[in-house]
């Protein structure tokens, strides 16, 4: 993996990991078309973090008040039980998956699949009437259903952030509220995924830190602006570009890959 693979790869996670168009569909497909086989677990556990310092940065004040209620029993506090709820059916999930998420990941027809679930999920969030729950009113069957939806995410193609996203609509929240919890909610997901890939880094060679370093840096500065731009949209309601986008890129796939 050279600079600019891996320049390319960053910018990819980031803008795909918290748009709803699916960074695991994104990077297998960018890492066919480039021809990356060799580094590619461990890269990827190098720009989840670069995603994780964006969305740390990003949501920085909501954080720090979720920590402080957490403790002292603030409104915040119940968001704080909800996210340790709904990481249970995401831990489940993800490690029921496991043994065969890697053979999925060499599949760029598998994830253009994914991409027409995710096309599917969007469109039915975007049918959804608006409420107006706030994220203090997440109760324990919203956070089970948004954890699920967010295990069932680690599938190459299916988005995580428009799956949690749409789940939480669906569970009557705002816009605001679904897209906020779906972000704090990637914190530990991300987190827990580096960690039980870290593995992966014990046979780095020192040749590959420059390209890793680029490629974490790339994701953390796109993954800031990606943030930025859903909750725009989100606030216009327009989650149907997204969709649309996620069809032709997997059409394309299964045409032409």
């Amino acid at each position: 993996m050279n600079l600019w693979q891996a320049l390319i790869l960053g910018i990819v996670q980031g803008l795909t990991e918290f748009l709803p168009i699916s960074s695991s569909g994104h990077l297998v497909i960018v890492n066919h078309l480039l021809g990356i086989s060799d580094e590619s677990i461990s890269f990827e556990v190098a720009v989840h973090i670069g995603t994780l310092v964006s969305v740390l940065v990003y949501f920085r004040k909501d954080i720090i008040q979720l920590f402080v209620d957490f403790f002292r029993g603030g409104e915040m506090r119940r968001v704080g039980w909800m996210i340790l709820l709904a990481m249970v059916p995401t831990g489940i999930i993800g490690l029921s998956l496991s043994n065969v998420i890697n053979v999925l990941f060499e599949s760029p027809k598998f994830a253009a699949g994914g991409l027409f679930v995710t096309a599917i999920i969007l469109f039915i969030a975007e049918k959804i009437k608006n409420k107006n729950k706030l994220i203090t009113d997440t109760r324990w069957k919203n956070a089970l259903l948004i954890g699920a939806m967010q295990g069932m995410a680690i599938m190459p193609g299916i988005s995580r952030s428009g799956s949690t996203i749409a789940a939480g609509l669906f569970s009557g929240l705002s816009r605001d509220a679904a897209a906020r919890f779906s972000f704090l909610l990637a914190i530990p997901a991300i987190l827990a995924a580096a960690v039980y890939e870290l593995k992966d880094f014990s046979h780095l060679e020192h040749e590959m830190l420059l390209p890793f370093a680029v490629g974490t840096c790339a994701s953390m500065i796109s993954g800031y602006l990606a943030i930025g731009a859903l909750m725009a949209v989100l606030r216009r309601g327009k989650l149907y570009g997204f969709s649309i986008y996620t069809i032709i890129v997997g059409s394309l796939v299964l045409i032409l890959l």
